[in-house]
């Protein structure tokens, strides 16, 4: 990087997919920003950043910019609007190359951001910060104090987590596994992998659904979401297009067919190493039945047979889901890092 370079010398445009050399260097910088402030959370996957630019989820309006100075990305954005549902939101990633940070390229990005949502009609920003990588105090986290700074406010606290399945004790599982299903009796399980079979999907559109919902959110406001069979086909479609696998469970009541419960982990094309724990959630008037911890035991069995070489597979729980989290480290997950969710109404 150039030393003495000052904002007033960067440009900001947005990403076109079809410009190889500003693609290549938005996730080189993606890539550094991981390195430098969160060593061994997963890289950016350089063929799904590319395929994300080509084939964005119908369900939102996505924007991507990037901050260039000298033809290098130096820093980008990206916003995604809910499209149809939740449509005062604005969701956003704004990254700033570690050797450009405190010269103002993320103080102009975030007014692009805030420009954006105002043309499209949103008046709630929500972005996420580090807090705090939990075996290596004293670690620098300028997202938190840059958010502050600029008027958002703490909304939630989530935990990251990693599972390392080379350290997963499988006789412990297979033990808690059989224990759950002694207190599930007329429940049956259901996998598959890229496409919910058509007899769920209509349950599984349900249960996504209550993802807006039912997990505690703190002072995020977020709305009930509109979710369908067309949607999830569209999602699914969308994740197929880019070449991610998805592994998925679900739980159903062997009299009636209705889908107790649901869960999901993506897996990156080209990834070997990390997989994405996706949402899990059981019905309110199902719980109580250990459902919870016989989806994530048998999905991640499941990727084991898909992708045995991975190693890891990241989730997130809001730090006060005590009871999703008990599920989760009772099946290997470790804390990793602590995110705060901001949120800014705009005037």
């Amino acid at each position: 990087m150039v030393g003495n370079v000052s904002s007033n010398d960067v440009g900001i445009v947005p990403i076109d997919p079809m410009n190889d050399g500003l693609v290549r260097s938005w996730v080189d910088t993606q890539i550094a920003a991981v390195r430098h402030d969160i060593d061994g959370f997963p890289r950016p996957s350089p063929a799904l950043q590319r395929l994300r630019l080509l084939l964005p989820l119908s369900s939102y309006r996505v924007e991507r910019w990037a901050a260039v100075a000298d033809g290098t990305v130096v820093g980008h954005l990206g916003i995604q609007m809910p499209a149809k549902d939740n449509l005062h939101m604005a969701e956003a990633d704004l990254e700033v190359h570690p050797d450009w940070r405190r010269r103002g390229v993320g103080t102009r990005l975030l007014e692009l951001l805030e420009e954006r949502a105002a043309v499209n009609g949103r008046d709630t920003v929500i972005s996420y910060a580090v807090d705090e990588i939990f075996d290596r105090p004293g670690t620098d986290t300028p997202g938190k104090h840059f958010a502050e700074k600029h008027g958002y406010a703490v909304a939630d606290t989530e935990i990251c987590r990693r599972n390392d399945l080379t350290k997963v004790d499988d006789d412990d599982l297979a033990r808690r596994f059989a224990e759950a299903w002694e207190r599930a009796g007329g429940y049956e399980l259901v996998e598959w992998t890229v496409r919910t079979p058509e007899e769920l999907v209509d349950g599984v559109a349900r249960m996504e659904a209550r993802m807006w919902t039912d997990p505690p959110m703190g002072e995020l406001d977020i709305r009930p979401a509109v979710y369908d069979a067309e949607r999830i086909r569209a999602e699914e479609q969308s994740l197929a297009d880019r070449g991610q696998l998805t592994v998925a469970a679900a739980v159903r009541r062997v009299d009636s067919g209705e889908v107790a419960g649901y869960t999901a982990i993506n897996v990156d094309p080209g990834e070997e190493e990390f997989a994405w724990q996706d949402d899990t959630i059981v019905d309110p008037a199902h719980r109580g039945r250990r459902l919870g911890t016989i989806l994530k035991i048998a999905n991640q069995r499941q990727l084991r047979r898909y992708r045995p070489m991975i190693r890891y597979v990241v989730t997130w729980n809001a730090e006060v889901n005590s009871h999703m989290i008990d599920i989760n480290e009772a099946v290997g997950y470790r804390r990793f890092f602590r995110e705060l969710v901001f949120q800014k109404k705009l005037a």
